[in-house]
């Protein structure tokens, strides 16, 4: 008798439980559960996060020293923009040279003439005193203030503020609330805080004959104020 000849007198479900009887399946042992990290998907998002800011710092110019503005002796880049009470409408133009294009401005910036425009050019020669005024989420304007205060005793320094972040309308009816009578350059479209590296505010500009002097960043006194600009118009 062959070992499948016993089976033909049993019913197919007989069979069956003979077969599982006689022919059991392997046993397997289970798998014992690996320990958990509750922690491993916040470790995973800081290298990730980390992996990214190294990125980005890579790919800033020095290492992120553009972002707080010109360094002592580099040239002024030169703009024209709409002064905020005057009654030009657009962007600044920060063309630097020929050939310009359409995003920085159609000519030079040196170039640029008229009434309610601000210009800075490197090729001025005399003393300027330029702030760097960001208003979103800042309280940068009382360094405008500060400055107000002392220009008068300054007539030979020019006296410039860049406004960034606000539109015409609102850097007009600041200018006249906090009453600033130096020309307020409007930077609505954040182009001349990007000419000049600006990331923080404020940033204020000494500078001689269109070479920068010094850009400290951060509220300085009235007296610090004072002080730095009697040494760059003397």
């Amino acid at each position: 008798m062959t070992g499948d000849d016993r089976f033909e007198d049993l019913s197919p479900g007989e069979r069956l439980a003979e077969r599982d009887r006689t022919h059991p399946e392997p046993v397997r042992r289970p798998e014992v559960p690996r320990p958990g990290n509750k922690y491993a998907w916040l470790v995973g998002i800081l290298m990730l996060m980390g992996l990214a800011v190294l990125l980005f710092a890579q790919t800033l110019p020095n290492k992120g020293k553009g972002l707080r503005g010109p360094e002592p002796g580099q040239v002024l880049p030169a703009f024209a923009a709409p002064e905020a009470r005057g009654n030009l409408e657009g962007d600044a133009n920060v063309c630097q040279e020929e050939p310009c294009n359409e995003n920085a401005g159609r000519i030079p910036a040196c170039e640029v003439r008229g009434e309610g425009i601000v210009v800075v050019c490197p090729e001025e020669r005399g003393a300027r005193v330029m702030t760097f005024v960001v208003t979103r989420g800042t309280d940068c304007e009382p360094q405008v203030d500060r400055l107000e205060r002392i220009a008068a005793d300054f007539p030979g320094v020019e006296f410039v503020t860049v406004l960034s972040g606000d539109t015409k309308d609102e850097a007009r009816n600041l200018a006249r609330a906090r009453r600033w009578r130096q020309p307020v350059a409007v930077d609505e479209d954040g182009s001349l805080v990007n000419l000049y590296g600006v990331g923080v505010c404020p940033i204020t500009v000494f500078a001689r004959n269109g070479r920068v002097r010094s850009a400290p960043v951060g509220n300085l006194t009235e007296a610090e104020l004072r002080r730095r600009t009697e040494r760059l118009a003397g």
